[in-house]
């Protein structure tokens, strides 16, 4: 049973002392008031504004900031891009609610043809699935879900096989995937499977190889190009994919910032150039270089692979000038 004097020993004291000071030193007490609140995470999506003399320096110099993102394939292929970043980017509207419809359908289908490039060379496709139904099958989600459970039947019998793959319509309407994929394939197995999950005799399986001689890399273009050229056919509805690829596929990327000065000058041609540079240097001086600028300069597409027949004399006077606005040009 407990005493008063027990009882009086667990209550808070009102002699305007808090209970951290009338805690024992090495021992915990319950908090009795709010603390300071917690510092934040660092996240990504934590934003944190830091107003010190450095920070506000760092902006009011007045300098701009450039993104750079370059694919190594290796000799036979390399593909940059760069862009001029907005320091105050406008607020993003509603998904299909835009007034530039046509321009963002655009550019959402070149980002998808070269995502399918760079897919394909990231595998190293060289050989092209076709799947078929005997019936005039229509709908979507039956002709992924069909793909999906071929996908698993691979797996679960220890056959890997990694693709990247899109619908195409045929104009009586019929739908049906191309697979680009790496090496020989076993016809009889990917037949079986097939088999299994449309039924006997109700659908083929075909397998098409390189010819002989062909670089790896200019099939795995030819067939990126080749499977997304009917990409505007697909039958999709908004915010549906264009193409679909297993897991697993990573694509070797190099991202940069270049922060410039505000006393920079002729920034776009410099960049350019400098780009034009490292495709020389990561590719050689017998090459092809493909190139594209946009937006008055402030954003840009180069690519590069080896060509024995072009050779690049090292010097400044060498470097072709850069392209006109919204043009593409060959070196």
């Amino acid at each position: 049973m407990e005493t008063n004097e027990q009882r009086d020993s667990r209550e808070p004291r009102s002699d305007g002392q808090g209970a951290a000071g009338d805690a024992p030193a090495g021992n915990c007490q319950r908090r009795t008031a709010a603390g300071p609140p917690a510092a934040p995470k660092l996240v990504r999506k934590t934003f944190l504004v830091d107003h010190t003399e450095s920070h506000s320096d760092t902006h009011s110099s007045g300098g701009s900031t450039w993104s750079v993102k370059i694919h190594d394939f290796g000799k036979q292929w390399i593909e940059s891009s760069w862009g001029k970043v907005d320091p105050h980017p406008g607020k993003r509207g509603f998904k299909g609610k835009s007034l530039n419809k046509e321009q963002n359908e655009k550019r959402a289908r070149a980002r998808a043809t070269g995502e399918i490039r760079r897919k394909c060379l990231s595998i190293g496709a060289d050989h092209l699935v076709t799947l078929t139904y005997r019936d005039n099958v229509e709908d979507r989600e039956r002709v992924l879900t069909d793909l999906e459970r071929l996908r698993r039947m691979l797996s679960r019998g220890g056959y890997s096989m990694p693709y990247v793959a899109v619908l195409e319509c045929q104009k009586r309407g019929a739908i049906h995937p191309h697979l680009a994929v790496r090496g020989f394939q076993d016809i009889r197995l990917l037949r079986r499977c097939w088999y299994k999950i449309v039924g006997k005799a109700q659908g083929q399986v075909n397998v098409k190889g390189p010819r002989p001689g062909t670089s790896p890399v200019k099939l795995a273009r030819y067939l990126s190009k080749y499977i997304s050229k009917d990409i505007d056919s697909q039958p999709r509805e908004f915010e549906e994919h264009r193409y679909f690829c297993s897991l697993g596929i990573a694509v070797p990327t190099e991202r940069f910032h270049i922060v410039l000065t505000r006393n920079a000058r002729e920034t776009e041609s410099k960049l350019f150039f400098l780009m034009f540079k490292d495709t020389l240097r990561r590719v050689g001086d017998y090459c092809t270089v493909r190139h594209w600028i946009g937006g008055a300069g402030t954003f840009g597409w180069i690519s590069g692979f080896e060509d024995p027949t072009c050779h690049w004399i090292s010097n400044t006077s060498s470097l072709p000038p850069p392209p006109d606005q919204g043009q593409e040009a060959y070196s």
